[in-house]
Order: C-alpha cells, then structure tokens, then sequence
C-alpha cells in the first residue's frame, strides 16, 4: 500500500474514534435512553483464552491487547428505529441492514500503538444464523457484511458482527463494538460546511451532480452518494468503493481539523447521537477514545486475497496462509510464554 492510501486509512480509523467519543459523551447525557442498556465485555481469564494450531505451535490470545470492532451500516437511522420498533411490536427480525464498512482497531497499552486492520465487507466467512428469540439456529457461509443482518438491526446485529469477525480471525475474541448507520456521513459532512473531492469516477447514471474529472463540494445527500454508490459506477466492487472512501475521509479530516475544537466536538456529540450503536459503557467508550489518541498509530493493508463474481454478488475469498500468519502476529502470543 502506497504512502496516501495509508494515510487516508489511519485518518479513516481517527475519524471513526471521533464517532466512538460522541458515543461516549452522549452516554453521560443520557441521549441513549431508549438504546438497550449498554454492558462492558466480561473479563476473560487466562483460561478462557482462544488458543490456535499454527507452524507446528500452540498460540494463545494476547489478553494485554484490547479490541474495538467499527462498523457502518448500510442503512439510514430512521429506517434503523422504524427495524427495531416493528420487531417489537411483531416479536421479529425484519432487520435488512448490512454492514459496508468493518475495521478492527486493536490497543497495546504496554507499547502505546493502535494497530488499524480494515477488513473487505465480501469476505466470505462463517455467518451465524439466529432464530426469533436471538438464539442460534446454525450457521451458513456468506459475506461478512451479513452478520448484521441476522439480530433485530440493534445491539443484537453488533454483537453477531463481533462474533463473524472472531470466527474470520480464528476465534480471536474482540472487547468491544461500535456501529454507525451510513447517513452519519451527511450529517458529519455538513457540520464542516461540506467537503471538496476530484470525482474519478463516472456517476453518470446516478447523478449529473458529480461529473467526472471535476472538483465538486458535496454538501448534503450528495456526499452520501459519492461515498456509498457501488452499483452502475466503475467496476462496481466494493474494493473500488473503499478507495473512493479514502479519498473523502482525508478530505474530511482536514476540513475537521480547522474547526474550533471545544466547540464543534460539542456540537457533533449532539448531532450525532441518533445514529450510534456500542456494547460499551460512557467509562469504556471514553477510555477507548483516549487510548487512541494517545497511541501511535498504525494502518495496516486489507488481508490478501481473491475477489470473484458468486452467483448474485462479488465475494471475497482471503489468502488463508497469510491471513493465519497476519492474526498469529496482531493478536496471540505462544502458549510456551505463558507462566503457570
């Protein structure tokens, strides 16, 4: 990965912890009162760590690590409230939201890093199916973006994803979780005053609003349809979408960047209240946010791998070989090291 690309991703990742203080903040406030009440992961003993077979080993999950799953949702915030309020009233799952975007920030506290892995929304991965009462009833191969489909579109979906993502990363555990639905963007987007991007792309059987080769200010929906369209522009892969997400995010970022700090973090926390989604407690969230400034920061590449056309939708196979070298190396230890 080029120098610009990973610099559009670790600012990807700054603007996304944004999202998790705002989450924090409007816990104190008591903006989340009608969200399910918010619990923090449980401790897990030395015991309970996930061990792992590799090169003629045993691995043990580094437990001095802490981990927060990010994900953005495909859905927009009142189509999320109207999801959970008929489940309700019908005793069902009518959730149809998937998630686009997932990365996986992960702490060391003893080396003050946070390493950045984003993950493609096509990885074909175990997905678990759960039935009315949220129990699991099986468990089928799909795209990740799918676990959080499967839940009433709440906290339940969050915790699927967690779980689709432990099971792609060879049941690594993760602490904690975040979702943002997509409509944040224009949210966020116009707290900035919009933001100017070079269309690369040809969008012309979406929009005239983005015309190809120029310089647009997307203020409003515009900057949601730049940054979530996939269908009818370039290649139509995600892999296109998410460099085209790159390049909004650092335009972004340094339009936030020049906005009074005190005063446009206190206006955010209260914009974005209606779309956040966490497991964590106000303490935790505000101790991850803190984490993550505090640490140095870095973004790593997408895990390798092969993208082909399914039946229906593209699907993402990874390198499975360098996919068990790349978690052995963020996120366990040898189980030799250990002391009894």
């Amino acid at each position: 990965m080029n120098g610009k690309k990973k610099k559009a991703l670790l600012r990807a990742a700054v603007i996304l912890c944004v999202a998790a203080a705002a989450a924090a903040a409007l816990f104190i406030v008591g903006k989340w009162e009608k969200m399910e009440t918010p619990v923090d992961a449980a401790d897990t003993s030395d015991d309970d760590r996930p061990e792992f077979y590799y090169a003629g080993a045993w691995y043990t999950q580094n437990t001095e690590l802490e981990t927060l799953l990010i994900a953005g949702i495909d859905k927009y915030s009142d189509q999320l409230a109207e999801t959970l309020e008929l489940g309700k009233e019908l005793d069902a799952n009518i959730n149809t939201q998937q998630s686009d975007f997932l990365m996986l920030l992960i702490l060391d506290k003893a080396q003050n890093t946070c390493t950045v892995l984003p993950l493609n929304r096509d990885t074909m991965t175990q997905i678990n199916a759960l039935g009315m009462a949220g129990e699991s009833i099986g468990s089928f191969t799909g795209q990740l973006a799918l676990a959080h489909t499967y839940g009433s579109g709440g906290i339940d979906s969050g915790y699927n994803t967690v779980q689709a993502v432990s099971d792609l990363l060879y049941g690594a555990q993760i602490n904690h979780f975040i979702t943002v639905t997509m409509d944040a963007v224009a949210v966020l987007n116009d707290l900035v005053g919009g933001v100017t991007v070079l269309v690369e792309d040809d969008f012309s059987n979406i929009t005239d609003q983005l015309p190809q080769g120029q310089e647009v200010h997307l203020t409003g929906s515009l900057a949601l349809t730049y940054v979530r369209s996939r269908r009818s522009v370039a290649d139509q892969t995600n892999i296109n979408r998410m460099a085209r997400q790159k390049i909004y995010l650092e335009a972004l970022y340094e339009k936030m960047k020049a906005e009074p700090a005190e005063e446009f973090s206190a206006k955010a926390l209260l914009e974005l209240s209606p779309y956040l989604v966490s497991d964590c407690s106000a303490t935790t969230l505000a101790q991850l946010y803190q984490e993550v400034l505090d640490s140095q920061l870095t973004v790593l590449d997408t895990p390798e791998g092969e993208v082909v056309r399914g039946e229906k939708f593209m699907e993402f196979y990874p390198d499975e070989q360098k996919l068990q070298r790349l978690v052995v190396d963020l996120l366990f230890i040898p189980a030799d090291t250990l002391v009894d």
